[in-house]
């Protein structure tokens, strides 16, 4: 098996911590490995993953380049020309690892994106290792904990064997009252964004269901005309040919503050607190501070974020709000 690690994101949604030249899977939100580190490394530990390569953009190539140095990952790195979206970025990897990394057309090719967390990992790897993708496109499920209205949503059909359902239909990103729906219903379960197939499949998925994609990987590869589109619309949302693998695993894709606080260890007041941080009669908060001192009095269910440049506060709930808020600073030009 080989795998490509996703690393070409620009995540807005964590600002101001997390920014277009430094996004969110480079960040490490006070100590350990960053969520990339973390990506890399769960694969490496795989015996069964024979190479992982990093797809990422020329703005972010210095930042992947040394922080795989950091843990001694040794993993090539591709470099998109211009960012086009997931659905060309994979198949630039796929035609990658064919062409320099001998990957042949029945092998299994993993991608995964670099900002999320897993845990625990042994679960994730005993399924990857168990699974045959053959001539389908496998993606993984998640149990819905809470009613989350940032991330899209997959409905099971029948039973195809031991490990995998076939897919009813993918749901993008519902309102809160159909989230809630879905966490009572055993049949929905988070898109986590993950996929397993073998480079056949994927070369004729793209045909059927993206030819405009597919004709320009054929002979000179002509990126910078691809559309920008995502995996999911441009096969996943359209294929009969995808099987999603439910996983009982803690996952978060650490999409926003609250999310952040969510995977966070905290204390006995329910707090999170990085760097300097002073609180007192303080609960239930995520307080992230830089080179100055946070000091708080009497608050409950907040989100504060500071850097050198801006301070974010919002109560906790309403921080999937941030990328609208970026939007209007930057029509502003203050961002």
């Amino acid at each position: 098996m080989k795998a490509i690690v996703l690393a070409g994101g620009g995540g807005t949604r964590l600002w101001p911590l997390s920014k277009d030249d430094f996004p969110k899977q480079f960040l490490n939100f006070g100590a350990g490995n960053s969520l990339l580190q973390k990506t890399v490394a769960r694969l490496n530990n795989a015996p069964f993953i024979d190479e992982v390569i990093v797809a990422t953009n020329e703005l972010h190539r210095t930042l992947v380049q040394e922080q795989l140095e950091k843990i001694g990952a040794d993993c090539p790195i591709l470099v998109e020309p211009c960012r086009r979206n997931t659905a060309p970025a994979i198949a630039f990897a796929v035609k990658l690892l064919q062409e320099e990394h001998g990957a042949e057309k029945n092998e299994p090719i993993l991608v995964v994106p670099s900002d999320h967390l897993i845990e625990p990992e042994i679960i994730f790897l005993n399924a990857l290792e168990q699974l045959k993708p053959k001539d389908k496109i496998v993606t993984f499920g998640i149990r819905p904990t809470k009613p989350e209205t940032g991330y899209g949503y997959i409905e099971i059909g029948k039973k195809c064997d031991a490990l995998t359902f076939h897919v009813k239909r993918f749901v993008e990103k519902p309102d809160l009252k159909t989230a809630e729906k879905y966490v009572e219903d055993p049949h929905f379960f988070w898109n986590s964004g993950m996929y397993l197939f073998t480079v056949e499949t994927f070369w004729k998925q793209l045909k059927l269901h993206a030819p405009e994609i597919w004709t320009l990987f054929q002979d000179e590869v002509r990126f910078s005309e691809m559309p920008d589109l995502s995996i999911d619309y441009a096969i996943m949302e359209k294929s009969k040919d995808v099987l999603v693998c439910p996983l009982a695993i803690t996952w978060s894709d650490v999409g926003c503050w609250d999310s952040v606080y969510d995977v966070m260890e905290k204390d006995a007041n329910q707090n999170v607190k990085i760097g300097s941080v002073m609180a007192i009669d303080t609960t239930n908060s995520l307080i992230i501070g830089g080179k100055r001192i946070i000091s708080t009095i009497g608050l409950d269910d907040l989100l504060i974020i500071e850097t050198d440049e801006a301070v974010l506060i919002s109560k906790k709930g309403e921080s999937q709000k941030v990328k609208a808020l970026l939007q209007k600073l930057k029509e502003m030009k203050i961002s």
